[in-house]
């Protein structure tokens, strides 16, 4: 249980926050390079940290992203003319580059007075297929090095959605162990072992474990698998990053970037280190099974006011998430299509704040209280803030890696020391990796 004042601590990321200030520490996934490909016309709106902002990509090819109105009047800039060397207000005509300096006023005769306008832009970069947007007032850090960034496009797929909550309820979601034998049981994840082996259904009582590392923590689920066991360790990574292990297929992570402090949008990464996508992943990407959901590209409207262009899931709080009762009598314990459907119909109904100092925690939530002790450590102090900077600026700490393995091993110490070094703290020994 949450006090009210760390409840607020943890979702609010307007101006002057400590979330705020938070969120603008790291690089954070803006949009998909593919919203903006070459000769795009039309800017995408899109909202961050409360803030309502524009990208493009000019004629030359650089992408910018900016404050979404213009400085003279306040028009907005998403009915503006991409050009070559920016995007020129429809109001009066007021082109502002990239860096958001304006460079043409036709109509003022003043020289040299459009060099004294500029509007807000942020530093972005493009690495991954994913334009990434940097916030933060000073040197920014290093890109985080998650083990794909820098895989081929062929090895590697990345989507994004909303979702219509705070940003936390998403991050607790994703390392909430307990629930997958539970929320996600249907009678084809029972018969296959793609994501989850057979024995997350067979054993719905873990044993869960916790283990800190520089930057988050380790959860490690311990399931009975007849003779052995199996243990799977989900990496979190401070403050919104989570990296998925899975038994057969590519390899899933998360993060959950604040729209505001009700929205948020949804990032999947999935990767595979062995080779290509499978088909069948692909198959199952287009039919919505389980991450990203079935969704449309769409300007949405939120709540809060704004309009931001993503893509919208098919199954929301509006139509029930089609869920289908008949289904839901058989071996799935919801009706409800997808995984993140799933998902979502949970932390969407909780409400868009779930107020935390109602809920009765229990041993299964390890994992989301050592998260949440986590962001409040950070956000003490700004010390505590500088010290996370520090920490994050050259990126390594985010090469984290999951594990989904089945042994004889049942005690933790002993799992923990056959860890490869990529799926642990950098900083303590490794032994030797699993077989």
């Amino acid at each position: 249980m949450l006090t009210k004042e760390n409840n607020e601590l943890l979702c609010r990321v307007g101006p002057g926050t400590p979330g705020n200030a938070l969120f603008r520490s790291i690089w954070l996934p803006a949009l998909l390079s593919s919203q903006l490909p070459p000769g795009q016309t039309t800017p995408v709106r899109l909202k961050l940290l409360g803030e309502e902002l524009i990208a493009f990509r000019d004629g030359a090819g650089k992408v910018g992203i900016v404050q979404a109105h213009c400085l003279h009047r306040g028009a907005p800039l998403f009915f503006g003319k991409i050009e070559q060397t920016g995007i020129r207000c429809a109001y009066h005509g007021w082109l502002y580059g990239a860096s958001g300096q304006c460079l043409e006023m036709p109509s003022e005769s003043t020289p040299n007075l459009c060099h004294k306008m500029r509007i807000k832009a942020y530093e972005v970069r493009e690495q991954a297929d994913i334009v990434w947007i940097y916030m933060g007032e000073n040197q920014p850090p290093a890109l985080p090095r998650f083990p794909w960034m820098d895989l081929p496009p062929s090895q590697r797929l990345a989507s994004v959605w909303i979702q219509e909550t705070n940003w936390m309820q998403g991050a607790e979601g994703e390392i909430d162990s307990s629930h997958v034998s539970t929320l996600h049981k249907s009678e084809s994840g029972v018969k296959s072992d793609r994501v989850h082996r057979t024995y997350t259904y067979s054993d719905p009582n873990p044993q869960l474990s916790i283990e800190e590392t520089r930057v988050g923590f380790m959860s490690i689920a311990r399931r009975r698998a007849e003779e052995r066991f199996y243990w799977r360790v989900t990496q979190w990574m401070a403050p919104m990053f989570s990296v998925i292990p899975s038994a057969a297929w590519p390899i899933g992570g998360r993060a959950w970037v604040p729209i505001d402090d009700e929205n948020t949008y949804s990032w999947d990464f999935t990767y595979s280190l062995d080779g290509n996508l499978p088909a069948a992943f692909l198959e199952s990407v287009a039919k919505g099974i389980s991450f990203p959901p079935e969704y449309v590209y769409k300007a949405i409207h939120l709540n809060t006011g704004s309009i931001i262009d993503t893509w919208q899931p098919v199954r929301v709080r509006g139509n029930d998430y089609l869920i289908d009762r008949s289904v839901q009598q058989g071996v799935s314990t919801t009706g409800i299509h997808g995984v993140n459907d799933q998902d979502r119909a949970m932390q969407e109904g909780m409400g868009r704040i779930v107020d935390r100092t109602k809920e009765k925690l229990v041993s299964a939530d390890l994992a989301i209280v050592m998260a949440r002790r986590k962001i409040l450590d950070i956000l003490a102090s700004p010390q505590a803030l500088e010290s996370f900077r520090e920490l994050v600026r050259d990126g390594s700490v985010f090469a984290m890696r999951p594990v989904d393995d089945l042994n004889g091993v049942e005690d933790l110490k002993q799992f923990l020391a056959l860890l490869p070094a990529d799926a642990k703290d950098v900083d303590r020994p490794v032994p030797h990796a699993i077989a």
